[in-house]
């Protein structure tokens, strides 16, 4: 649940509109300023055109707690409660109590009813989130009743939660005998968050973005890790915790977000009635952050990492970053115009820092850091490089000097700063299906220092300001770089180095720890971390008394969402699916060309060849050119690999290339021209550039495996049950890693591009093509003439294979040693597809497994952080656990589902229902207006098809249950892989006794 909750989602218009005097019209408010609405006094009411909403401020009378509502015509409403949370030490404190927060409160005394209502609900989305100095619960749903229960079980755990021991020690951190039942055993530290943390500090990137905070803002609470240092938590007591909610999660202290369309006065009702209205004021200014007092010299600080083995190079594994701070984020429109000036230095193959750090081509690219941090009190720009050499730094120090002084004597090419505009103009026209939380992540940090959010929403005037001080002072962008690059002085510079000890150290000092604990305890002590221990494993193995939640019924979710139709036309000999949509004065625009006939060495080569493909310029415009008008027409034309296996028998698959884009309806003449000019003029020559582009590419896919290891560990496992799986593997997979690092070590880059380049000539021509537009009613018969003009350009070669045989594999297992402290484990085995009657069922059975069975074992009992089942489209079945202090532990758990389901009584109507209704989160989850009839276009999946699934889903049985699980469950599968990123294990097949291949 700790989430760095950055959501990039903003709007614009035209500045023209602003600078002629135009009439104001009246709108009819559902709220008036000056009057009180059950303890809310409305203060602030305000139309934002940008974005078609009217935003309301209300304040509680009592209180002073601050509600924003934001009314807008959104099927999709969203609520949240944050609390300026400012720790002083890294215990993860409130982290810890974000997670107690959810196990329980005094109207709702259940265990853990966040992940209970999981499954009782349509939630489109439900999560909690630490960030450095604020907590967020947010959920949003599409469904009014499951609205009002949701806001009450929020409300409820953030002002009345139980916050009991036991919970404290399963969350946060607990000491336990080793062997539960035997009080002689050693002592050992568990517990979800600390367990966590470990996880999240194996990952380079986060251990670096942490302590670029920590040392540019040191002397409040960002000098601290909120999420909790691994090493600290242990020193956090329950009755600090109980102490720190009682100050904190005060009303005084929080801020209510409400967006969308149902009726707010039930809302205020309920929080005056309920919660409100039985505190009073308390004055909040202790939660308040100031401004960091500025250096008068630059800091210099150096920091270890761990060896990462699926990194690069040992004497390549460095970081380097310099970060400035600029203003204060409550000052908007600066921090807005820094944020454009940011863009404008680092974007892309213009950008200044581009051209003098990327394309030298000493490193591995801009590391994760890079880029304009506005997300605390002072913002920050930052700057760094990942996977380059210790004699690199100094390099890297001397051309960021040199770059500012270009910049400032050379200023910035104008339209180069348009390109960047007009991408942030089209952005607030994109429609996105989650628009209310983005607004909310978008918001909260500035509502948290109390900066005004609602001004901050009139994207369109902040760039017409912009746009009237280029217009009217040239160096307007040089004066900005004076005052803070120049005549900065609160400038850091952070290193970053592997260390081959740096995990044994770790180890080293979490011994320490324990000894230090463990040493200090009498008897007594002893024997009551014994009974602890015994109850928290009787409380987590108790029935759930789950019947006190909320839950929708059947007649509650009955109904079917409504699409817009789809048309299927041919034009100039390519088949066309159409869809008229209201999209906001945008067309939205992909290509399919079929690439199941290229072969095996090609199609490794097609993630990479999607990755460089934009990037090279084409004969007509060079790579600069052709980026800038890229970026002035349209949101970018991204390429990404397509693998689908056949829905109906999984015989057979499929692979394509996508091409994406979209722009304003204006533009969409010159969208066409330009993925005309891409797509017949591409060119590949400049091999200096291309070789690069591949070490970037490299360099990216090798960070972040741990930060989503579960998801290569599923990938993993399934390579080992089916050939397309393996492919896949191959191509996405940590395989994809090794296969690329080899390949570019035997091929020299002119040999690569030639292999490049006979892709995109077998690939881009008619004949292998499908394509989808989705546009307005009025616009649609515009775009399809120029979509007309575009298709009779393209070539039309002879037609390649539609798709490949699928063989299913002998069982195997296998581990990636990765040099990290945690495991991420999954078992995977071949199933049905999507089609086949019985795959609804066991997408069923996949989430009463995960909520049942494998969260309270794997997760509560055992520490993992996560752990779950599911089956994808391709009929693959799979078991996964995430940061997980256990391997054979969890694989195990997965070997005993059966066993599990066999013997639970408790699979009653209710466990099936709720498990049908954590389903329907995912087929009822909104769609956005440009990917309406993408399951059709990628899947061959109508909607008809649609609707039958859902029908099929909801009327399962629990006959119909049992009888897929004796069928599928209770003979080891013929065709089942299982897979472990993480730590080496000698024991680990005298464990599991199984054969393990160990890939290093």
């Amino acid at each position: 649940m700790l989430s760095d909750a950055k959501t990039k989602e903003a709007n614009v218009a035209s500045p023209a509109q602003l600078e002629v005097p135009h009439l104001i019209q009246q709108h009819e408010y559902k709220f008036n300023e000056g009057k009180l609405y059950h303890g809310f006094q409305c203060e602030r009411v305000e139309r934002i055109p940008d974005f078609d909403l009217t935003s309301y401020t209300l304040r509680h009378e009592g209180t002073g707690t601050e509600l924003w509502h934001i009314d807008r015509n959104d099927a999709n409403n969203v609520f949240s409660i944050n609390f300026r949370t400012t720790p002083f030490d890294s215990t993860g404190l409130p982290h810890i109590l974000e997670h107690l927060a959810l196990c329980g409160s005094k109207n709702y005394p259940v265990r853990d009813p966040f992940f209970k209502m999981l499954n009782r609900s349509v939630a489109t989305f439900m999560n909690a989130m630490t960030g450095p100095d604020y907590t967020l619960y947010p959920f949003s749903t599409m469904h009014e009743l499951d609205f009002r229960n949701l806001q009450r079980i929020y409300l409820d755990a953030v002002f009345s939660p139980n916050l009991a021991y036991l919970d404290f020690l399963q969350e946060g951190w607990r000491l336990e005998n080793k062997e539960l039942h035997n009080r002689k055993s050693e002592l050992v530290i568990k517990g979800v968050v600390y367990n966590e943390m470990i996880g999240a500090f194996s990952e380079n990137s986060l251990v670096f973005g942490q302590n670029l905070l920590n040392n540019i803002l040191p002397d409040h609470t960002y000098g601290h890790v909120s999420g909790g240092n691994p090493l600290e938590i242990p020193k956090l007591t329950h009755t600090d915790l109980i102490e720190f909610h009682r100050k904190y999660n005060h009303p005084s202290n929080a801020r209510v977000y409400s967006y969308g369309s149902f009726d707010l006065t039930k809302t205020l009702s309920l929080i005056d009635k309920e919660y409100l209205s039985l505190h009073t004021r308390v004055d909040n200014s202790y939660s308040r952050i100031p401004l960091q007092p500025r250096w008068s010299q630059p800091r210099h600080v150096h920091i270890s990492s761990r060896l990462d083995n699926m990194g690069a190079a040992f004497d390549r594994q460095n970081q380097i970053a310099i970060a400035v701070l600029m203003c204060d984020m409550t000052n908007i429109q600066e921090t807005f115009e820094l944020k454009v000036l940011s863009e404008i230095l680092i974007r892309g193959p213009n950008s200044a820092f581009y051209k003098s750090l990327i394309e030298p081509n000493f490193s591995g690219g801009y590391n994760q850091s890079t880029g304009y941090s506005s997300d605390t009190k002072d913002t920050a720009f930052v700057v760094g490089l990942q996977d380059l050499r210790v004699e690199e730094f100094k390099k890297f120090n001397d051309i960021f000097s040199q770059t500012i002084c270009k910049a400032m004597k050379e200023g910035f090419e104008s339209q180069h700063v348009e390109s960047i505009l007009h991408n942030l103009e089209l952005s607030l026209k994109h429609q996105s299906p989650h628009f209310g939380n983005a607004l909310l992540f978008n918001s909260t940090a500035l509502w948290n220092h109390d900066g005004d959010v609602v001004s901050n929403l009139r994207v369109s005037d902040m760039i017409a300001r912009l746009r009237t001080c280029l217009r009217q002072n040239k160096n307007y962008f040089q004066e900005k770089m004076n005052t803070y690059f120049v005549n900065n002085s609160h400038k850091l510079t952070l290193t970053m180095s592997p260390d081959e000890l740096y995990e044994e150290n770790f180890k080293q000092a979490e011994l320490e720890m324990l000894e230090q604990k463990t040493s200090a305890l009498d008897n007594e002590k002893l024997e009551k971390i014994y009974q602890n221990g015994l109850k928290l494993d009787a409380s987590q193995k108790a029935a759930p008394n789950t019947e006190l939640l909320p839950c929708l019924t059947l007649s509650d979710v009955k109904k079917s969402p409504n699409w817009p139709k789809l048309s299927i036309q041919t034009i100039e000999e390519v088949q066309t699916q159409i869809c008229k949509v209201p999209t906001n004065e945008i067309t939205y625009f992909k290509c399919l060309f079929n690439i199941t006939g290229l072969s095996e060495d090609e199609v490794k080569l097609v993630p990479l060849f999607c990755n460089i493909i934009n990037d090279m310029g084409t004969t007509q415009h060079d790579f600069r050119e052709f980026d800038k008008l890229v970026l002035s027409k349209t949101a970018g034309i991204d390429f990404k690999l397509n693998f689908v296996e056949n829905v109906e028998d999984a015989k057979s698959y499929r692979l394509s290339l996508m091409m994406t884009t979209h722009a304003l309806d204006k533009n969409v003449p010159d969208m066409f021209l330009l993925c005309q000019d891409l797509l017949r003029n591409f060119k590949l020559e400049d091999t200096d550039r291309l070789k690069m582009l591949i070490e970037n590419y490299i360099s990216n896919i090798s960070i972040g495996i741990a930060s989503s290891g579960h998801l290569y560990a599923m990938l993993g496992a399934a390579a080992l049950v089916s050939n397309a799986s393996k492919l896949k593997s191959l191509l996405s997979g940590v395989d994809h890693i090794d296969f690329m690092k080899n390949f570019v070590q035997k091929n020299n880059t002119a040999d690569i591009r030639d292999q490049l380049k006979s892709i995109g000539t077998k690939v881009f021509n008619k004949s292998n093509m499908r394509v989808a537009i989705n546009s307005s009613e009025s616009y649609l018969p515009t775009a399809l003439e120029h979509l007309k003009n575009f298709l009779g350009t393209l070539s039309t070669l002879e037609k390649t294979n539609e798709s490949s045989e699928i063989t299913l594999l002998h069982p195997s297992c296998q581990q990636y040693l990765m040099n990290i402290p945690v495991n991420y484990c999954a078992k995977a085995f071949f199933a049905v597809p999507y089609l086949h009657k019985d795959h609804p069922t066991l997408r069923v059975l996949a989430k009463l497994v995960s909520a049942k069975y494998l969260l309270p074992v794997v997760r509560e009992q055992n520490g993992a952080y996560g752990a779950g089942a599911k089956i994808s489209s391709d009929g693959i079945f799979s078991f996964y656990s995430y940061r997980d202090p256990h391997s054979t532990k969890t694989l195990d758990a997965f070997e005993k589902t059966y066993e599990w389901l066999h013997s639970e009584s408790k699979i009653d109507q209710q466990a099936l229902f709720e498990a049908k209704l954590g389903v329907l989160q995912q087929l009822d989850s909104p769609i956005a207006p440009g990917n309406i009839g993408i399951d059709y276009f990628l899947y061959e999946v109508s909607q008809e098809m649609f609707v039958k699934y859902r029908s099929r889903m909801l009327s399962i049985t629990i006959d119909e249950l049992h009888d897929v699980i004796e069928r599928y469950f209770k003979e080891k599968s013929k065709n089942y892989g299982k897979c472990i990123l993480g730590p080496a294990n000698e024991s680990l097949e005298l464990e599991t006794s199984q054969k393990w291949k160990i890939i290093a």
